[in-house]
C-alpha cells in the first residue's frame, strides 16, 4: 500500500474533514473555557429576608435550573449565610449578564385566573413537560409565541371545576402577579386602546386583578389629593408597594415615599393595559405591569368539568416594534417564560446586585498545566506500547489518533459550548478510553491466527469498541437529561460525544494506519 492510498482513504478523508471543522468553529467562535480556567462575572442575589437551610436550599436549586434551562453552558450557584446567593458566569459578556440579571429578577410564580379563581399555577405543572413551540406569524400578521406544559391529576381536576361553564371566558395567565401593592393609574391610561367609558374600564380592570376573593387595588389618580385620601385608608399591613407610570413626577414619588410605600414605576407601555372585544365580553389581552402575559379565550370543548392535561400560555410580540425585531423578542419571550416555569417560583422575593469580575479560581496556568499533563500522559502510553510490541513506529499512528481526538473534543465543545472541569474531565476519560481501544486494534492484527483476514480481524475489533462505546453512551443518557446539573451534563455530554467520535471517526482512522504499516512492514 502506497502512502497516497491512506491519504486517500475514505477513513483518514472522514477524521481530516471533521479537523477542518474542528478548526473553522475556533477560528470563528473561539474556545470558551469555563468559570475555573477564565473567570467571569458574578451577579450577587439577596433575598428580601433571610431563610432556613433548607428554603436556601430550594431557592439555590431553582436558580440553578432556571440559569440551566435558558441554556447557559456553566453556572455556578452558591448559598452565602441565610440571605444571599451568589451567580457566576463564565466571561464577562454584557449580553449574557443582562439576560441572565432578567430572568433572576422574576420570582417566577404562574397563575391562570378563570373569573376570578385561581385555576392552575406553579405547583401543578409537571416537571420536565414544559415545552416551547418555536415563534410564528399569527393570521393578523404579527409574531405569536407559546409555550405548553402538562398538569398532575390534582391540577387537571382543579382546572375542570374552575373552568365548569366557563365557555369563552379569558385564562388571566399571570406571572409575579403583584401580592402586596396598589395600582395607581391615570384615567387616559385606564380606558386603554378601548373605546370603553372609564367606569367599563374600570369594572374590567378590577375584574382582572380579582382572585379567590382579594384584588390588586386600583386607584384613579388624576385627583391628587383624593389619591392620598384613599391610600390612607389602606391596610398597610397588606399593602406595601405602590405601583406607578415613569413618567410620574418626582413630586408624586417623594409622597408616595414619605407615606411608607415602595415605589414601583413602571413604562407606561406597561402600566396601559390592552383591550380585547368579542361578542360575549370584554377583556383584557396584556398587561405587564401586573405580570398578565395573555389571555387565551376557554373553548367550550374543556368546560364541560371533564379533566384535561395539556395546557399552554401564548402571546404575540408588541405590535409597536419593528417587524424584524417582533421574532427575537418572541424568542426571547419563549426562552425565559420556559427557563422561569422550569426553575419553579421561589418562595421569597429577590434583589439583583451589581455584577462585579471575578477572577479564575485555577487559572490559565492550570488550564495549561492540565493539558500538558494529558499530552505527557498520552506520551507515557505511547512510550509504554512501543516498547510492549518492540516496534516503535506503532506509537506514532496512537500519538496522532489521540492527538486529532482531543483537538477534535475541544475543538467543537470548546467553541459550541464551555469547557469546564466536568467537561475536561469526560475529555481525558474519552481520550484514555481511545488509547486502550488502540490496543485492542493492536493485539488483533498482530494476532497470528492462521485462516483469519485482516478486514475480519478489524471486524472483531470493532465489534468489542462498539459494543462499549454503546454501553458508555447509555450509562452517560440519564446524566445529560436527568441531572439537571450543567457540570454533570458537560461531563456527559463530553464523554458521549468522546464515544462517538472515537468509534465512528478516529479509530477506524487507526485502523486504516495500522493496515497500511502492516502492509509496509510485514515483519510486523
Amino acid at each position: 500500500m502506497h502512502i497516497d492510498e491512506l491519504l486517500h482513504d475514505k477513513r483518514m478523508l472522514l477524521l481530516f474533514a471533521l479537523l477542518a471543522l474542528a478548526i473553522i468553529l475556533v477560528a470563528v467562535r473561539g474556545v470558551h473555557f469555563g468559570i475555573e480556567f477564565e473567570g467571569g462575572t458574578r451577579i450577587p442575589v439577596t433575598l428580601e429576608r433571610p431563610v432556613d437551610q433548607l428554603t436556601l436550599t430550594e431557592i439555590t436549586t431553582n436558580i440553578k435550573n432556571r440559569v440551566s434551562t435558558f441554556g447557559l453552558q456553566q453556572v455556578l450557584v452558591k448559598a452565602i449565610g441565610d440571605s444571599e446567593i451568589y451567580v457566576e458566569l463564565p466571561r464577562s459578556d454584557p449580553g449574557l449578564v443582562n439576560s441572565t440579571m432578567v430572568l433572576l429578577a422574576k420570582q417566577g410564580k404562574f397563575e391562570g385566573i378563570v373569573d376570578g379563581r385561581l385555576a392552575v399555577s406553579n405547583d401543578v405543572i409537571m416537571p420536565g413537560s414544559i415545552r416551547a413551540a418555536s415563534p410564528y406569524v399569527g393570521p393578523g400578521g404579527g409574531v405569536q409565541w407559546e409555550v405548553g406544559f402538562a398538569l398532575t391529576e390534582g391540577g387537571a381536576v382543579r382546572f375542570a371545576n374552575v373552568a365548569l361553564g366557563k365557555a369563552n371566558y379569558p385564562v388571566y395567565m399571570f406571572l409575579d402577579r403583584p401580592e402586596d401593592a396598589v395600582l395607581l393609574m391615570t384615567r387616559a391610561q385606564v380606558v386603554g386602546n378601548s373605546t370603553l367609558s372609564e367606569p367599563e374600564a374600570f369594572a374590567v380592570l378590577n375584574n382582572t386583578l380579582s382572585r379567590d376573593n382579594s384584588s390588586i387595588p386600583l386607584i384613579v389618580i388624576d385627583d391628587w389629593n383624593a389619591t392620598i385620601a384613599q391610600l390612607q385608608l389602606l391596610n398597610r399591613s397588606v399593602t406595601t408597594k405602590a405601583i406607578i407610570s415613569d413618567a410620574a413626577g418626582a413630586d408624586k414619588v417623594s409622597e408616595l415615599t414619605g407615606l411608607g410605600f415602595d415605589v414601583v414605576q413602571k413604562p407606561v407601555d406597561d402600566l396601559t393595559p390592552k383591550f380585547s372585544v368579542s361578542e360575549e365580553r370584554v377583556s383584557v389581552s396584556e398587561w405587564r405591569a401586573v405580570g398578565l402575559l395573555s389571555a387565551p379565550i376557554l373553548n367550550p370543548s374543556i368546560t364541560t368539568g371533564e379533566p384535561g392535561r395539556l395546557y399552554s400560555i401564548s402571546g404575540a410580540a408588541p405590535s409597536n416594534i419593528p417587524t424584524s425585531m417582533q421574532q427575537t423578542y418572541a424568542e426571547s419571550e419563549v426562552k425565559t417564560l420556559k427557563s422561569i416555569l422550569s426553575g419553579g417560583a421561589l418562595p421569597v422575593h429577590v434583589i439583583i446586585g451589581t455584577p462585579t469580575t471575578i477572577p479564575a479560581p485555577l487559572g490559565a496556568e492550570f488550564l495549561k498545566y492540565s493539558l500538558i499533563g494529558a499530552v505527557f500522559s498520552v506520551f507515557l502510553v505511547v512510550l509504554f506500547v512501543a516498547i510492549r510490541y518492540r516496534a516503535p513506529i506503532i506509537s506514532i499512528p496512537i500519538f496522532l489518533t489521540s492527538a486529532a481526538e482531543l483537538i477534535l473534543l475541544i475543538g467543537i465543545l470548546g467553541s459550541l459550548g464551555t469547557v469546564d472541569t466536568g467537561t475536561m474531565a469526560g475529555i481525558i476519560g474519552a481520550i484514555g478510553t481511545g488509547v486502550n481501544a488502540q490496543i485492542l486494534i493492536t493485539d488483533e492484527m498482530l494476532a497470528q491466527t492462521r485462516g483469519v483476514t485482516t478486514k475480519r480481524r478489524l471486524g472483531h475489533a470493532f465489534y468489542i469498541i462498539m459494543t462499549n462505546a454503546t454501553i458508555a453512551v447509555i450509562a452517560m443518557v440519564p446524566l445529560l437529561f436527568f441531572s439537571g446539573l450543567v457540570e454533570i451534563t458537560g461531563f456527559a455530554l463530553s464523554v458521549i460525544f468522546g464515544q462517538f467520535i472515537g468509534a465512528l471517526i478516529t479509530r477506524p482512522a487507526y485502523g486504516a494506519m495500522i493496515e497500511f504499516l502492516m502492509a509496509e512492514k510485514r515483519q510486523l
